[in-house]
């Protein structure tokens, strides 16, 4: 154990690994800072540099995307209005109309102060609970394994938007995809369409590049969001004039000013750190759940929506404490519990490990370093965030035209260096389309991309299960197994209604 902790604070510690985690900050904030482009899709396009680089720089970079995408949404969303990324709609609430009132540096730190706060809490829990779990998960056979699936799946397809029947559309077509190629007990080729190059099935970074990227390239140029940007650019100015007189020393955030908003943080902190740890529930559910709990239990509730600072640190906190509670899944029993953490599962498959409660114990010293990286990633990401804030709120005005080609030609080289095969590349163009097509159509991403990680597990240990017990009943013959059905009906039925009370 010593020796691991040793190892793993040198490779934290390396200041390769310190530069990385410093770019990925960069990348993530200025990402997530322009409308249309997030720290999901940075971390899509970088997946194949995992081949180049040693493991922990790898992580490093991609954990510093991650945490400063979170933040990142919220520069536009305060700025303009618009939030840069799905999670930070809740957050531009009131952040937009202290801007408007003439406080938008105050809105800018608290929501700094307050993702940091939710986002470092949030690691903490991981690092103490996925461990536990993970011992408890070795004990799994499986049935318990085969009903962690369906638990997650459902969850994920559930409480997605609240969407159910697309959302559980979307999951299953996620499983479809990911049963191409050989099947894993009898080894015969299925849905290959007499394409020798699919009966390895279909690779996992163009689907993911794909899905994630290149179906948001598409659809905003087809929207001709130059356009667009321009006009909220030039409404954000004609409703500045609204306050013409600003005071800038009044619009000044001491951090012992931040402290008197530690009971609306504490909020979003404990909400999104729960929520996150949910499959499928995801950074926007627990912003707006953060943001009612905390207006609910204010004083001032009657301020919210008018450009409130507790707003503001609630549904930050709320957004970023997701951060790290949902990674835990994925540590404890190999299930990605987010879009995002299909992305980190990706890439320790990329680098030879296989996500799950084995991958703590074979890979201790590069798990123990991803945990001393997420603390200090996020000291990184308040400082560089408070020195380079004030040029932050002007990404959104990043012209398309010049950067949506750019990131088109990475996503196609990257996908083709990754594999070296054209068939690679054909399957990220086709699921593009795919995932434009389902953007059109209102079905959610997520679900599909996490059917299609999760996908080959569950029909392994559904078959093994069948194989043991030789009929259907056998898979609820553990008392773990109903457990996990029961909740998971309990959790659909809990959010559903808060999700219809909301609306």
């Amino acid at each position: 154990m010593l020796e691991a902790l040793t190892d793993a604070l040198l490779l934290a510690l390396d200041p390769s690994v310190l530069m990385f985690v410093a770019l990925g900050i960069l990348l993530g904030i200025t990402l997530g800072a322009i409308p249309g482009l997030s720290g999901d899709m940075a971390i899509a396009l970088l997946l194949p540099t995992v081949f180049y680089l040693e493991p922990a720089s790898a992580l490093g970079l991609l954990v510093g995307i991650y945490k400063g995408g979170m933040f990142g949404g919220s520069i536009s969303g305060i700025t303009f209005g618009v939030p840069g990324t799905p999670g930070a709609a809740a957050t531009t609430i009131d952040g937009y109309q202290a801007k408007l009132k003439g406080k938008p540096n105050r809105a800018l730190h608290t929501a700094l102060y307050s993702s940091v706060a939710g986002d470092s809490s949030s690691d903490l829990i991981l690092i103490f609970i996925a461990l536990p779990l993970a011992a408890v998960a070795l004990k799994f056979g499986p049935v318990e394994f085969f009903a962690l699936y369906a638990f997650s799946l459902l969850l994920i397809s559930a409480l997605t938007r609240g969407q159910l029947a697309k959302g559980v559309a979307a999951c299953a077509l996620g499983i479809l995809l990911s049963m191409i190629g050989r099947d894993p007990i009898g080894g015969s080729l299925r849905m290959t369409f007499g394409i020798p190059e699919l009966a390895g099935g279909l690779s996992l970074i163009p689907v993911l590049v794909g899905i994630f990227a290149v179906s948001e390239l598409i659809v905003q140029v087809s929207k001709a969001w130059a356009a667009k940007s321009r006009a909220i650019v030039e409404d954000a100015k004609e409703k500045s004039k609204m306050f013409s007189d600003y005071d800038a020393a009044a619009d000044k955030l001491p951090f012992r000013d931040f402290l008197k908003l530690w009971k609306a943080t504490a909020i979003g902190t404990g909400t999104g750190t729960l929520i996150g740890a949910l499959p499928g529930a995801g950074s926007s559910l627990a912003a707006f759940i953060s943001y009612g709990l905390a207006q609910r239990f204010s004083r001032n509730g009657e301020e919210f929506g008018k450009g409130s600072m507790e707003g503001v640190a609630s549904a930050e906190a709320g957004n970023s404490a997701t951060s790290g509670s949902t990674l835990i899944p994925l540590f404890a029993f190999g299930i990605p519990g987010s879009a995002t953490a299909a992305l980190f599962g990706a890439a320790f498959i990329l680098m030879g490990m296989t996500p799950g409660p084995n991958m703590v114990r074979d890979h201790s010293d590069v798990i123990y370093a991803l945990f001393i990286i997420l603390i200090y990633a996020n000291l990184v990401n308040l400082l560089m965030g408070k020195v380079l804030l004030p040029y932050y709120s002007k990404m959104s005005m990043v012209q398309p035209r010049i950067l949506l080609p750019i990131v088109f030609c990475l996503a196609i080289f990257g996908t083709y260096a990754a594999g070296n095969s054209l068939i690679d590349v054909w399957v990220l163009l086709g699921a593009g389309l795919l995932g434009v097509v389902l953007r059109l159509y209102g079905f959610p991403l997520a679900p599909l991309i996490l059917g299609f990680i999760v996908g080959p597990g569950a029909e392994r240990a559904l078959r093994q299960s069948l194989l043991i017990g030789g009929e259907w009943s056998y898979l609820f013959s553990s008392p773990i197994a109903i457990g996990f059905y029961t909740t998971a009906l309990g959790l659909i039925l809990v959010f559903t209604l808060l999700l219809r009370n909301k609306a």
